[in-house]
């Protein structure tokens, strides 16, 4: 039974063709995921850090709360789409409508507690004791991160600025004894004023946090219905290279997300309304566009009836029928190792991800208006990655794939470990390694994900889904706090071991990669250029 299926699955995978425009289609909603979750990234960091004055391991935490959630709510609302088998408009479509209203008016409660805080912080201390951050960050080149005026004038500046706050009861008294500044001392000044500011006005913190989980839930509520709509919609031997233009849907995403915080976003201190309010209106202009281009009920039903054509056979789906519903040891295994490297990459991956916009600003002296060019050549990066890992994945398999993009990123962290912002060509050669190991993300985000759904049934798709960013969330809920920790073993602000951490996680993730034995599909003699031409039918 088992060889005659693996026969018919071979012959029918050549002939099968990805539906490019259908799969394009329902990326939409995955779309706004990255546009969300990019802007989210890139500004919380320092929303917690410059206005609240948290540290990297106490933003940490706060920052790792999404994923926290996601290890609860994902599953159980992928789950829950997998029963709404009688909604109207398809199971994961109403998820995906009343998910992103609700995200996009929590993004303006978010934006509200931001607003007051940043009040409070420069307009109310301005006002009482006549200096604010600002007054210390205008000393400051962004660009270049030395001082604007020769370093005698800026002292004296500096020190009438730190006299007040010292006396205000703002910072530590050892300011005073300070006899040269520099600009990592200015930040690190500014952080301090900015969490005694917080520690006077706790509910503004407390607010702001409740409003964090009102987005958080919201975007968790739809994110498994929206990624289980791929393999919906999608015949298992194709859904790695199916995978791969979702990504590129999540890379446009992110990339109008830079666009976004380049015009809005790109100054450390100022009012992020802007940014937060046309986040939530492009938010609502995506799900329109979902809304009119895809008929989940219609295009699962093509997937099916391009399966009965092609006498593709879901081994799940037989086994079930022959009352075997659970997993056989073997495909167990298996499932648990890629959950495990899909868990290990992330602890790796993420941890550079989630402080990449303070490490890159207050430790490499990279000015946040060259960050964004980082971001936006990443973004690019990682699209053009798309063609060679749907090549691959076709080619040699989705395991040898996972193991190419592992590599890649290891080979990127080592040169990482010894930047520092003395480091001759640093604002070249650190973006060039981000840039690399954003390939190697590509690489194994885009093939994980097929691997685990190829293990599920058409009735468990989101329960799977689930599975997965239980893995990957678990990780990036826990991996920014390990990883603050690891970044301030040599002092406050040092940071240089974060990639000494990303390293060995990835390392493992090799480790367990090795050992699984399902899950790895090819999709036949197709090719990238064959999913480019291939248009399919509206």
């Amino acid at each position: 039974m088992e060889e005659n299926t693996q026969a018919i699955n071979t012959n029918s995978q050549s002939s099968l063709k990805l539906d490019f425009k259908r799969t394009l289609k329902v990326g939409f909603a995955f779309l706004g995921i990255m546009l969300f979750w990019e802007v989210y990234d890139y500004i919380m960091p320092l929303i917690l850090s410059n206005y609240f004055g948290l540290n990297a391991s106490q933003y940490g935490i706060i920052m790792g709360l999404d994923n926290l959630l996601a290890i609860f709510l994902l599953p159980f609302f992928g789950g829950l789409s997998d029963k709404a088998v009688n909604a109207k408009y398809g199971r994961r479509t109403s998820f995906i409508f009343w998910g992103t209203i609700a995200a996009a008016l929590s993004v303006v409660f978010l934006m509200l507690m931001e607003l007051r805080e940043y009040t409070l912080l420069v307009d109310n201390m301005k006002e009482t004791i006549g200096v604010s951050v600002l007054d210390l960050q205008n000393l400051v080149d962004p660009k270049t991160t030395s001082f604007k005026e020769n370093p005698e004038a800026s002292y004296a500046q500096i020190m009438a600025i730190v006299t007040v706050l010292c006396s205000k009861g703002y910072i530590d008294p050892k300011w005073l004894a300070y006899t040269t500044f520099t600009a990592t001392d200015v930040t690190a000044i500014q952080t301090e004023t900015a969490k005694s500011v917080m520690s006077a006005n706790p509910v503004v913190l407390v607010f702001f946090i409740v409003a964090l989980l009102c987005v958080l839930v919201s975007m968790a509520y739809y994110r498994s219905p929206a990624i289980a709509l791929m393999p919906d919609v999608t015949p298992k031997p194709l859904r790695s290279q199916a995978n791969a233009l979702i990504t590129l849907m999540g890379g446009v995403g992110g990339a109008l997300s830079i666009l976004v915080y380049m015009v809005f976003g790109a100054k450390k201190y100022e009012k992020h309304i802007a940014l937060w309010l046309i986040t939530a209106g492009l938010l609502l202009v995506i799900l329109v566009l979902y809304l009119v281009f895809v008929k989940e009920k219609k295009f699962v039903q093509m997937r099916l009836d391009e399966e009965a054509k092609y006498g593709v056979v879901d081994e799940e789906e037989e086994e079930a029928k022959h009352g075997q519903t659970k997993l056989s040891k073997s495909k167990t295994i298996s499932l648990v190792l890629i959950l495990a490297t899909v868990f290990l990459w992330f602890m790796g991956y993420n941890c550079v991800r989630s402080h990449m916009s303070v490490y890159c600003t207050n430790y490499l002296g990279i000015a946040q208006s060259e960050l964004t060019i980082i971001n936006l050549a990443n973004g690019i990066g990682g699209a053009v990655a798309l063609l060679p890992c749907a090549f691959l994945a076709g080619k040699i398999g989705r395991k040898k794939t996972i193991f190419a993009g592992l590599f890649l990123a290891s080979l990127t962290y080592i040169p990482c470990f010894f930047m520092t912002s003395n480091t001759p060509g640093v604002s070249v050669w650190f973006p060039v390694c981000f840039i690399l190991s954003g390939f190697g993300m590509v690489f194994v985000n885009v093939n994980t994900l097929p691997m685990v759904t190829e293990l599920s049934k058409g009735s468990n798709v989101g329960k799977y889904t689930g599975f997965y960013y239980v893995a990957s969330m678990t990780a990036q809920a826990i991996t920014p706090f390990f990883a603050g920790l690891f970044m301030e073993i040599d002092g406050y602000n040092t940071y240089k071991f974060l990639f000494v951490y990303a390293l060995f996680f990835v390392l493992l993730a090799v480790i367990t990669t090795a050992f699984i034995k399902h899950g790895d599909s090819k999709a036949g003699k197709m090719s990238a250029i064959d999913i480019i031409n291939q248009s399919g039918d509206d």
